[in-house]
């Protein structure tokens, strides 16, 4: 025997639909308000979609610019050379070392952001010099960033990338000490010889080619000699609010260093990006409110319009909370409508910034990419939610109000 169909189940479904129903006779009813309120989200959430997706695609872009300018500053021994470029990608070979565990000295800074260690180590492969530069893939900003391909999955000890002038492709093995290593990926061109021509590697696997040298194993590759726990360079990128010469004061009073400083015009524009951005997330925000009060503003005249409509349909027996339901499903329906047009009227903009901005940009050499399908689709179902959401909000307190006068008030107002 059948169990009987769920019977308070189907009373609520048909209740919902009675309610969509009579939204859109009620909107059918009304098209040029009805259009006039749905062009206005449109423009909206248009021009709120299009510009989250092109910002997304020039913040990503911007911020692997910035990301490749390098340090602010470059923490060396003493007597170290620097290689003196606007990014301070390089720092000459030597003897000279600091201790791995000023790291935590110098992250303790005020105004330090990052801090990435680097180890340069010069070695032969096939007879010419070739520095080997050792990284923390976890703390660097310097060298991924300059990532055009790569293998899938991460880094490990048995992989290294090439720089962008070398001839190496990703997946290819190079013998090191009688060792072998994978190439993980190529760098793209930076202009910096020393940078361009070098072997990237981890602290793990610089540390397995040194235990080779020490155990002598084999002698048909040239080997290196690398000091355990010791460090070339550290790299340092400022926080967003932090003072460069105050830093630099501070790193100076540590003893046997010397900090070499950037391009401060660079380090300026990067550490005023993250307060643009945020500038325009607040504008954002208070676009959206204005949106908000104005659409309160315009439910607001259409309740006042229908006192007579919505007075009858109490007096006939029509309880408040379900005259309040009406009038929240008619606001949600347009706006929802106008949102989803809104889509089509993005992806319109979004089709003419790929012909003008991205161009722009990729002529400047910043990377453009627009983001993920996932992040797109998502997106795009927040602002017709959005939209919704303006919708019922917006009407909530006119309704709320008019559900609270009584039925022959409403019967006998004139609509003022």
């Amino acid at each position: 025997m059948q169990s009987p169909p769920n019977t308070a189940y189907s009373v609520r479904l048909q209740s919902a639909w009675l309610l969509v129903r009579l939204a859109a006779q009620n909107v059918a009813r009304r098209r040029v308000r009805a259009l006039f309120l749905g062009l206005a989200i449109m423009l909206g959430v248009g021009v709120g979609f299009a510009t989250f997706t092109t910002g997304w695609a020039i913040n990503a872009g911007v911020g692997t610019s910035f990301a490749r300018m390098g340090a602010d500053l470059v923490v060396v021994p003493r007597n170290t050379l620097v290689n003196l470029t606007s990014s301070l990608l390089t720092v000459q070979p030597t003897e000279e070392t600091l201790a791995a565990t000023l790291v935590d000295q110098l992250k303790a800074i005020p105004g330090v952001g990052r801090v990435a260690p680097q180890q340069i180590v010069q070695t032969l492969i096939g007879g010419r010099p070739i520095n080997l530069i050792a990284f923390d893939p976890g703390q660097d900003f310097s060298v991924r960033p300059w990532l055009r391909e790569r293998r899938s999955g991460p880094m490990t000890g048995d992989d290294l990338l090439v720089g962008g002038r070398l001839t190496e492709r990703v997946g290819e093995k190079i013998a090191l000490c009688d060792k072998t290593l994978e190439v993980f990926g190529r760098l793209g061109r930076t202009g910096v010889g020393p940078f361009d021509e070098a072997y990237f590697l981890t602290f793990e696997a610089l540390q397995g080619l040194t235990s080779a040298t020490d155990q002598g194993v084999g002698s048909s590759t040239p080997c290196l000699r690398a000091k355990s726990g010791r460090v070339s360079a550290f790299l340092l990128q400022l926080a967003p609010s932090a003072q460069l010469e105050q830093v630099k004061f501070t790193i100076a009073q540590l003893p046997d260093i010397k900090v070499v400083e950037g391009n401060s015009v660079l380090t300026a524009s990067r550490q005023s990006l993250g307060t643009l951005l945020a500038g325009v997330g607040v504008f954002t925000g208070l676009l959206l409110l204005a949106s908000l009060i104005l659409i309160a503003l315009l439910f607001s005249a259409i309740i006042q319009e229908r006192y007579r409509e919505i007075g009858l349909l109490r007096a006939m027996g029509a309880k408040p909370r379900q005259v309040m339901s009406i009038l929240l499903a008619e606001a949600s329906l347009s706006t929802v409508l106008g949102g989803l047009g809104g889509l089509g009227f993005g992806i319109c903009v979004l089709m003419l910034f790929e012909r003008s901005i991205a161009q722009h940009f990729l002529s400047l050499g910043v990377p453009f990419a627009w983001p993920p399908l996932g992040v797109i689709a998502l997106t795009a179902l927040a602002f017709v939610l959005l939209s919704g959401l303006l919708g019922v909000l917006g009407a909530l307190l006119p309704a709320w109000r008019v559900c609270r006068i009584d039925p022959y008030v409403l019967i006998q107002s004139e609509g003022k």
